[in-house]
């Protein structure tokens, strides 16, 4: 089995992500994984990109994970610390999309995820205690698993004949607002047919980088506020 992990950047990584990057690797080549019923060693590659185009480098950062003949592209963004035992979870719930809920890099922050109805969720010591996972309608890349099936399905040419990006960014009325590209490939991939899962769980461990670290315990503090500013 072999898994690309996939990383946007623009400018330098932190030291967080790659101290996180070194360990996850090393715990996930010691693992047995099972794959299509049998037991497998983990092959993995580490592909980063570099520009200020972001919709662009994911789009170069998939045809790099599709040419090396992945069969997973894991996400992570280049401001995020996480646990060693990341990959693993993600990959034991045999999910075609499956990431994490974290929180923006803001002041009073908030989550990324947003339900199938079209509201935020926020996750909370007790789903996560509880190993919840529940489908939504987005959420963000910052730590995402993706089965390269769907990356496939998605790059194939539309009923015109015409390939459509995995990822654009879409202005929207007189360009103060827009679609950001994790939003756009989330909706495509709906329209593919396939869901997307947020696991509360691993979510509760991974941290954005930012002045501090942003966890799903600081959202949870500041979501009076936050819905106070909102309302």
């Amino acid at each position: 089995m072999k898994i690309a992990v996939c990383t946007p950047y623009y400018g330098d990584v932190t030291a967080e992500y790659a101290r996180s990057l070194s360990k996850m690797l090393l715990h996930t080549s010691r693992a047995s994984i099972t794959y299509n019923g049998e037991p497998t060693a983990p092959e993995l590659e580490v592909f980063m990109r570099k520009s200020s185009v972001l919709p662009r480098c994911r789009n170069t950062l998939a045809k790099d994970a599709a040419d090396w003949g992945a069969n997973y592209l894991l996400w992570i963004d280049a401001d995020h610390a996480f646990p060693e035992y990341s990959l693993i979870r993600l990959l034991s719930l045999n999910l075609p999309v499956v990431g994490v809920n974290y929180p923006r890099r803001a002041e009073p922050t908030w989550p990324t995820a947003v339900s199938l109805e079209g509201e935020l969720i926020w996750t909370t010591e007790e789903l996560a205690r509880q190993g919840e996972v529940v489908e939504v309608r987005h959420l963000g890349l910052g730590f995402c698993l993706v089965d390269m099936n769907v990356i496939h399905a998605l790059r194939r040419p539309s009923a015109d004949g015409k390939p459509k990006p995995l990822f654009a960014l879409e202005m929207i009325g007189d360009g103060l607002q827009a679609v950001a590209e994790d939003v756009y490939f989330f909706r495509r991939v709906a329209e593919c047919g396939y869901g997307v899962y947020l696991d509360h769980g691993l979510s509760w461990d991974i941290a954005h980088v930012h002045q501090r670290l942003l966890t799903n315990a600081q959202a949870a503090m500041e979501r009076e506020a936050f819905e106070r500013r909102s309302g």
